[in-house]
């Protein structure tokens, strides 16, 4: 069961859309970013935006994955795929499909504490407000209240998204 279809393909490719331009409008005295997208969905917006950002401006776009376990993220030591040391100095966005409490993204962003980084922002294509950690998004495709015994699904399939709510 998929539950009730909240953003279809159309309107997730237009979310994104908005949010890589509003990227580019905070960054744009930039010559480039590193987006980070949190496996598996959060990777796959993060490559999409980055596309849109190639298109759209001269910024030299990175993208790189970070897998940490969602459910305990202490359980198992982040991974990427980049090495961290060269993120210094630069900005780093950090791209995951829904923020619900903010852990996922807290653990995130205390994997690069130890480092000299420029600005650390953070992208969710949609944000539910149940911070449980003082964690806020810089750019967000949809804010969408829901009770805490909803849940959101990202269906990504064929290169297409789906957003539901059940």
């Amino acid at each position: 069961m998929k539950g009730t279809l909240i953003l279809n393909q159309e309107q997730v490719k237009r979310k994104i859309q908005r949010m890589a331009y509003q990227i580019w409008e905070r960054n744009f005295n930039l010559s480039g970013i590193v987006l980070i997208g949190i496996k598996q969905n959060g990777l796959h917006f993060a490559e999409a935006m980055a596309e849109i950002l190639q298109k759209t401006s001269e910024m030299d776009v990175q993208v790189y994955s970070l897998s940490i376990n969602k459910g305990n993220p202490l359980a198992s030591p982040l991974e990427t795929n980049f090495d961290i040391k060269n993120t210094n100095d630069k900005v780093l966005i950090l791209v995951d499909d829904v923020q619900n409490s903010g852990k996922t993204m807290m653990y995130a962003i205390r994997h690069f504490l130890d480092y000299d980084l420029k600005m650390l922002q953070c992208a969710v294509l949609v944000d539910r407000s149940h911070n449980s950690f003082p964690v806020k998004a810089d750019f967000i495709g949809l804010s969408l209240s829901t009770t805490l015994q909803e849940h959101v699904d990202v269906v990504h399939q064929n290169g297409t998204f789906e957003v539901f709510l059940h």
